[in-house]
């Protein structure tokens, strides 16, 4: 069976199309993949009869091409949904992000809020400082990846993020050019300069978001911002889960089908 891919800039970008009904376009988490963030937790299983599910290997993972060079990464990882929308002649989308797919899921809603009919986004809030993202998520992340024994991984989300990287045949050199990327690039980052100035960006966000954290999230430092900051965002915690272990709980799954079955009932 013939392969879908569309092209952006010389750079191969794999999709996949399940379902019927309204378009979802679903993002996975930073060294995951559309099987194993998806597939294997049963996401498309659960949304497949009442949604059109486009789900996309983002660059750098899956079945897309993994470029080595880090200025491949950053805001380009946006502008690959958008493409990938237009590719498919789709104007207007759910959009449903985890983790790394929930930042990017954040950037489109901000930067083209006229392509997004509702946001979903898991296991993700905007730190408001550079530094503290660096120094709390990429650096720890970075090292992991590059340290040649595991054992000697000391940081437990680096870890865990190693394991999952590898249980999908992930590519460590092209995931290490994507953290060096990302962690460069303010706007795919979505750094702020004040907490009040995240405040104000985000009360003009008048689309509906749903928030769903797992309660044992570490990575997350405000659970709630979302609902907090966005008049039309309501939040979630799942009692009990840690970043990865939420993912195929079937209590999530409840929550964005009933949210979904709302926002498409509009």
């Amino acid at each position: 069976m013939k392969m879908p891919y569309f092209n952006n800039n010389q750079v191969k970008i794999h999709y996949e199309i399940e379902g019927k009904g309204p378009d979802l376009i679903m993002i996975h988490g930073f060294a995951a993949n559309i099987n194993v963030n998806w597939r294997l937790t049963n996401w498309i299983s659960a949304l497949k009869d009442d949604n059109r599910l486009i789900l996309v290997d983002c660059r750098g993972h899956g079945k897309s091409d993994k470029p080595y060079d880090s200025k491949q990464y950053g805001a380009f990882m946006r502008d690959d949904i958008i493409k990938l929308m237009d590719h498919l002649s789709i104007s207007k989308a759910n959009l449903f992000g985890y983790s790394m797919g929930g930042s990017i899921t954040l950037s489109i809603l901000l930067s083209e809020p006229e392509r997004v009919k509702s946001a979903i986004i898991g296991g993700y809030a905007p730190m408001n400082f550079k530094s503290e993202l660096i120094k709390l998520f990429f650096e720890p992340v970075i090292t992991g990846l590059k340290t040649e024994n595991k054992k000697d991984i000391k940081n437990p989300a680096a870890l865990s993020l190693r394991n999952l990287a590898e249980s999908g045949g992930e590519d460590l050199k092209a995931l290490i050019a994507v953290m060096e990327g990302n962690s460069s690039n303010r706007d795919q980052n979505l750094l702020f300069d004040s907490l009040d100035s995240l405040k104000s960006t985000f009360k003009k966000v008048k689309i509906p978001v749903l928030s769903v954290i797992g309660s044992d999230d570490v990575l997350i430092s405000n659970k709630a911002i979302f609902a907090e900051t966005m008049p039309g965002a309501c939040h979630f915690q799942i009692q009990g889960r840690n970043h990865l272990t939420v993912v195929p709980d079937e209590r999530f799954h409840i929550i964005v089908k009933a949210f979904l079955n709302y926002i498409n009932k509009k």
